[in-house]
């Protein structure tokens, strides 16, 4: 029964206490056999089959209750932490419920070609939206009208958590937030905990890309950030001026013009788990040099270079006073 408690259930709509009981029993018997009877792996894998429970709760197929589609959400949310997390077996079994609550197949039916896009038809997607992307003028009011939602996880200053779960966002150059949304939206980058937050049905197309990528750009950053250990310092330096300076730049300013991100106060646990994804092949959208130049680092000597790269600061125009939060969060939204 504890593994129960993990489902977060929202409160059922109105409409929805007058359904049957017997609907909600059904469901609850199928959450007790996620954990009392063997649950092979989906046949797909996770990514693939958290796109076609996304578009089953946009769509709603088979038409199933308001509680049906809240459980699921919650459970969805659930199996993608434990994805991002590594925890893959778990994530397949615990997005099983949402197979079944929503009543749609486990299997893509056979259409004589793969469901999923190739890996070129992705970049070609997410190079059409960065290409109309940039051509825009943010509107910068849309923008934060966008970020509001962003901010549940980001927070309202950009400043995302120290554990490294959220990334600090604050400040990145509009061009680098421009293309990782385009790459997420497109299925160039993995990140099932965004791509519902960031999809075209959530918050629109190209135009919606380029007023959020402008507003973020003009939050100030926090250089309290989450650093490493501090005992390698020297060797990170080092290490970072031999392989990391030249396209990160000096102070890892980055490049907005080559797409370079802003790495200065980053968190440290978040830019290990970021290391880690594309020196392992894991973050498909990784630029090709930087894998091949990072393809021999120690775990030891990258923790080196992060905890040193943690440490730089933003110039000192970039940098949030302290005590700062972000006024547009102390007006209501609007309507």
């Amino acid at each position: 029964m504890t593994a129960l408690k993990l489902i977060v259930l929202r409160k059922p709509h109105r409409a929805d206490r007058a359904k049957p009981r017997t609907t909600r029993f059904a469901l609850a018997v199928a959450l007790a056999a996620l954990f009392v009877a063997p649950n092979p792996t989906l046949a797909e894998d996770f990514p693939a089959a958290l796109k076609r429970v996304d578009a089953a709760l946009r769509t709603n197929p088979s038409k199933v209750s308001q509680f049906a589609l809240d459980s699921c959400f919650s459970r969805r949310n659930f199996a993608a932490k434990l994805y991002e997390s590594r925890q893959v077996e778990r994530a397949n079994e615990s997005l099983k419920f949402c197979f079944e609550a929503l009543e749609i197949s486990e299997t893509s039916r056979a259409t004589g070609k793969t469901a999923e896009s190739s890996m070129g038809e992705m970049q070609a997607k997410a190079a059409k939206e960065i290409e109309k992307a940039l051509t825009l003028t943010a509107d910068l009011a849309k923008g934060l009208e966008i970020y509001r939602d962003c901010a549940s996880c980001h927070k309202p200053e950009g400043w995302g958590l120290a554990t490294g779960s959220v990334p600090q966002v604050a400040g990145q150059h509009h061009t680098v937030v421009i293309k990782q949304l385009a790459d997420i939206r497109a299925g160039n980058r993995d990140n099932p905990m965004m791509l519902p937050h960031a999809s075209i049905e959530a918050i629109g197309g190209p135009q919606a890309v380029a007023d959020v990528a402008g507003y973020v750009d003009t939050l100030k950053m926090n250089v309290h950030n989450g650093k490493g250990p501090g005992n390698q310092l020297e060797l990170g330096k080092r290490l970072y001026q031999e392989n990391c300076a030249r396209c990160h730049g000096a102070n890892g300013e980055g490049d907005a013009d080559k797409y370079v991100p802003r790495i200065q106060a980053q968190h440290y646990k978040y830019l290990v788990r970021q290391f880690q994804w594309i020196r392992d092949g894991k973050r498909r959208n990784a630029n090709a040099e930087m894998v091949a130049q990072i393809e021999g680092f120690k775990d030891s000597d990258a923790k080196a270079v992060l905890d040193y790269v943690s440490r730089l600061e933003p110039p000192a125009e970039l940098q949030a006073p302290k005590g700062w939060q972000n006024p547009d969060f102390a007006k209501p939204a609007s309507k």
